[in-house]
């Protein structure tokens, strides 16, 4: 399983907007012995009350356990003995979903119980929540554990106007769950592939401060491509198409973009259920969301008032 299935980051609406962080079956390797141990010890402890001890780690994280697992994050910073091992450090981010990012995390000991998460920086600025650790396997040369994620960060920037997910269309049960990683304020452009059916779907938005972001391609690498660059003053108003069976599974058919200037398509061939999401006249289609597999399985929308 690739590491952007295990990391979710999903846009919530309400009258204080954020994004809900939800990553789940990640391992933290503790390793402080053996030919290439992940921490060193700074200080002693005292003797009387065994307290003092300073130790700097830098902990991996992996997505999975097996050989292909990959390292998606670093735990740097320290711990030292206190009455018990307390942590703090910071969450250091290398998967390319978020790149750079942090959560800054304190709590006590490595094999059991939370970590606060009490802050963070780049697209988990202002984060809180909580780190469950679970153990899960020891190793002579240390532990690993199985870490949950669940946290909130605020967006800080921009309009805090309310954004509306319609849908989905399509199948349901078949291909990934498929989502955006930051709240929508502007679509800037769209690109389908189809033939048959509607392979897959990619496209690049504005988020509420401003920052560009690329979604997809969800979907596979058949068909042909169609690439949508809308002007400074295009709003996508209407999303149509179809959906029906197609080599056994229930998948997008064919799909349509209607803006304030043209429309686009349709794409695909246009068999199946129809389904159609106009918006009103303050309103603009911003994003999508949905399935996919070997093809475009459903599609849903993201509705930003202008």
């Amino acid at each position: 399983m690739s590491a952007s299935n295990k990391l979710q980051f999903t846009p919530r609406s309400s009258l204080f907007q954020g994004n809900e962080i939800n990553f789940s079956k990640l391992y933290l390797h503790h390793t402080p012995a053996g030919p290439r141990p992940d921490q060193s010890g700074l200080t002693g402890n005292n003797r009387e009350t065994g307290l003092g001890p300073l130790v700097v780690n830098n902990w991996p994280v992996y997505d999975g356990i097996g050989r292909d697992a990959k390292v998606v994050a670093r735990a740097q910073g320290l711990h030292i003995y206190a009455g018990n091992w307390h942590n703090s450090f910071s969450l250091v981010f290398e998967d390319e979903r978020f790149k750079g990012s942090t959560l800054e995390v304190m709590g006590i000991v490595v094999e059991r119980g939370e970590w606060a998460i009490v802050g963070g920086t780049g697209q988990f600025a202002m984060a809180n929540g909580v780190i469950f650790k679970k153990f899960h396997e020891q190793k002579q040369e240390g532990n690993i554990m199985e870490l949950t994620i669940q946290g909130f960060c605020p967006v800080l920037k921009g309009s805090q106007s309310l954004v509306t997910k319609i849908g989905p269309w399509g199948g349901i049960d078949g291909g990934r769950a498929q989502d955006i990683t930051a709240i929508p304020k502007r679509l800037e452009s769209i690109t389908i592939h189809s033939g048959w059916t509607v392979d897959s779907i990619s496209f690049i938005y504005l988020d509420q401060a401003g920052q560009k972001h690329r979604a997809g391609p969800w979907g596979g690498p058949g068909g042909d491509p169609y690439m949508i660059e809308f002007g400074s003053s295009e709003l996508l108003k209407e999303v149509s198409g179809t959906y029906g069976l197609y080599e056994g599974w229930k998948v997008i058919r064919s799909i349509k973009f209607v803006t304030n200037k043209k429309p686009y398509g349709p794409f695909g061939r246009q068999e199946g259920t129809p389904f159609s999401v106009p918006v009103q006249n303050n309103s603009s289609i911003v994003g999508f969301f949905g399935r996919s597999g070997k093809y475009l399985d459903a599609v849903g929308t993201y509705v930003h008032p202008i």
